[in-house]
């Protein structure tokens, strides 16, 4: 014990010597006097850290930093219960190299003896505290209460009390008493409503999308529900929802909406680059150059429809796909059509092609009308999305007669991650069924089903647990189904950078005889697998799972491993006959979302591998 406060004097000394410079990479970090907390987690408190297995790469030393190092330290202990901690910071710079000290004094550690709540009528006191994770015996955090004293102010204000005051008494001795105040207020209604900065929709309009009513009592959930509603339609940057008190009347107030329209009702996008291309609905599958302009106007011809074009071509990269793909898309939409809240969609599209190992065979005409309804919620990212597409494909070279299909669909899209283009947490179920033919008529009739669950949990704080289930069935109305019936382009396939990696786009079959080593030559190379032309498969399964963490300068890292399989069908399921991969990816973060490269071995034959490149996570 006498060792370490020696210590500690000797660094105190050391600070009015060790600050001439403030120049170099970081070389240590040490922490003194911390018992009560190991330095592990002191470390992920803080920005300057010396290289590490995570990181690799050599941090600059910044003064600036290092203060507000202290700072987040000392927050920490603060949350642990330990008020009365010091944190005071040191370093010393040797031939370019800085050695970083912080010398801790951690003080007594205080826990909650009692927490009570007066003058709370309108809720349960118990669930309010169980909310806010206030029980006695554990450490006390000031920060924690404050931040979450917010969640009684909100749900007052679901029952119209919306001028509450909330006040804390803390009473500080050998433990911590805690009683919080309340003054619920009176229940506030409304009396009246305006709109502001609405210039070209008319305010009849923007009436119809709000949900409370003059003379009810204010309900924070209509007022939040008001302002997604009216950001939904599309017209509007921003929505504000702001209550202006009555003088003299204590009870009621007045609301103002005030709205910021676009400037520009048009607006025309132009694209260009590498991207991943559909081949298969729903399934980012190939790498694509090509380019796109897309053209919106926000009120076609004064109406409040939606009208849209998009113009696409792009040159597969992938070998068997080595001609253009043209595609034309015409769309109006409305959230609004006959005054009825159903948010509907029209689509005119166009496509032409070459089908898959076909680069010397006729292009496919594809051409149709589709009908939609697309209800979204949680900030618009999940929704599910029914309706009716009629198509027809002008073709008698490339599928010996033309074809016309008619379509229901119904997709459900529920997306709780914290963020779609690196998710840490959360999780999303994607759920397709397609129907085609049957009562609709049409030369083709079958149904087709898919389901994607994927989980993301953040480990350690840097590493992020991602897992995927997928699967598929496509199977008739009845038993006289013929599976050469449906679409090449709507069944199954696997391979690429999103399903299973050691295989090439598309390129897996479901017999391993004639997967490999088709010339016999005992290689396995392009040729084996440019000889592999699969038509598909009507049954899907697959898993991914992966490891992801972070290295440097927007770099990142992954281990992953992929199993997956595809079967004409049922009865030849089963867990020894799945394909399994694994390897390594290298990502890089760029403001659209992470590219990577992956490096993938197949699990039975490491001569099967592939290095593929990729846009966004695999999922």
């Amino acid at each position: 014990m006498q060792s370490k406060y020696y210590l500690a004097f000797i660094l105190i000394l050391t600070i009015p010597f060790s600050q001439n410079s403030e120049r170099g990479i970081i070389n240590t970090v040490s922490f003194v006097g911390n018992d009560q907390i190991n330095s592990n987690e002191l470390e992920d408190q803080i920005e300057l850290k010396p290289p590490s297995i995570m990181t690799f790469n050599s941090i600059d030393f910044d003064r600036r930093l290092l203060k507000l190092d202290a700072i987040n330290i000392k927050n920490y202990y603060n949350s642990k219960g330990f008020l009365e901690v010091s944190v005071k910071d040191s370093f010393d710079v040797v031939n370019n190299e800085v050695d970083i000290f912080f010398l801790i004094n951690e003080g007594k550690q205080y826990f909650l003896k009692n927490v009570s709540i007066v003058g709370l009528k309108s809720l349960n006191n118990d669930k309010i505290l169980s909310s806010l994770g206030l029980f006695k015996g554990q450490p006390y955090n000031p920060i924690v209460i404050n931040k979450e004293l917010s969640l009684i102010d909100e749900l007052l204000q679901e029952k119209g009390k919306i001028f509450s005051k909330i006040n804390v008494d803390q009473s500080i001795q050998d433990s911590v008493e805690i009683k919080i105040k309340v003054d619920e207020g009176k229940i506030i209604y409304i009396n009246d409503f305006w709109i502001s900065g609405s210039e070209r929709i008319d305010t009849l309009f923007v009436r119809k999308e709000l949900v409370f009513e003059k003379g009810k009592i204010f309900d924070k959930r209509k007022i939040d529900k008001s302002k997604r509603n009216l950001l939904e339609l599309g017209f509007f940057t921003s929505v504000s929802i702001i209550a202006h008190p009555i003088s003299d009347i204590d009870t009621l107030v007045n609301l103002e909406i005030r709205l910021r329209e676009f400037k520009n009702v048009g607006e025309t996008a132009l694209e260009f680059g590498l991207d991943e291309i559909e081949y298969v609905p729903g399934v980012r599958s190939l790498i694509g150059l090509g380019g796109s302009i897309n053209w919106t106007d926000r009120m076609i011809l004064g109406t409040k429809n939606r009208f849209e074009t998009d113009g696409s071509v792009v040159l597969p990269t992938e070998e068997g796909f080595v001609f253009p793909r043209f595609g034309f898309d015409v769309k109006i939409s409305n959230q609004r059509p006959f005054s009825l809240k159903f948010p509907t969609q029209i689509k005119l599209f166009f496509q032409q092609f070459k089908n898959f190992g076909d680069e010397y065979g006729p292009y496919v005409k594809r051409f149709g009308l589709q009908y939609s309804n697309i209800f979204r919620w949680n900030r618009q990212r999940s929704f599910i999305d029914f309706g009716l597409t009629f198509e027809r494909f002008d073709e008698s070279d490339a599928f010996s007669q033309d074809i016309e299909q008619r379509k229901f669909k119904f997709h459900l899209n529920r997306d709780n991650r914290d963020n779609p283009l690196d998710p840490r947490n959360g999780s999303m179920i994607i759920f397709r069924l397609d129907a085609y033919g049957g009562p609709l008529g049409g030369n083709r009739s079958y149904t087709k089903y898919n389901f994607d669950l994927r989980n993301y949990i953040t480990l350690f704080k840097h590493i992020t647990l991602a897992s995927r289930i997928n699967g598929g069935v496509i199977s008739g109305w009845s038993n006289d189904y013929d599976k050469y019936e449906t679409i090449l382009f709507e069944k199954f396939y696997l391979g690429g950078s999103n399903t299973l990696r050691a295989i090439r786009p598309l390129r897996l079959l479901n017999n391993s005889n004639d997967r490999f080593d088709n010339d016999s030559d005992g290689l396995i190379d392009e040729e084996d697998e440019d000889s592999n032309i699969p038509s598909g498969k009507e049954i899907m399964t697959l898993t991914n799972v992966e490891a992801r963490f972070p290295l440097v300068w927007g770099l990142g890292g992954v281990l992953f491993v992929d199993g997956g399989n595809i079967y004409s069908e049922s009865k030849n399921i089963s867990f020894d006959s799945l394909v399994w991969n694994y390897g390594i990816a290298l990502t890089l973060k760029l403001p659209v979302g992470p590219i990577r490269v992956d490096y993938a071995l197949d699990s039975k034959n490491p001569k099967i591998y592939q290095i593929q490149l990729g846009f966004l996570y695999a999922f």
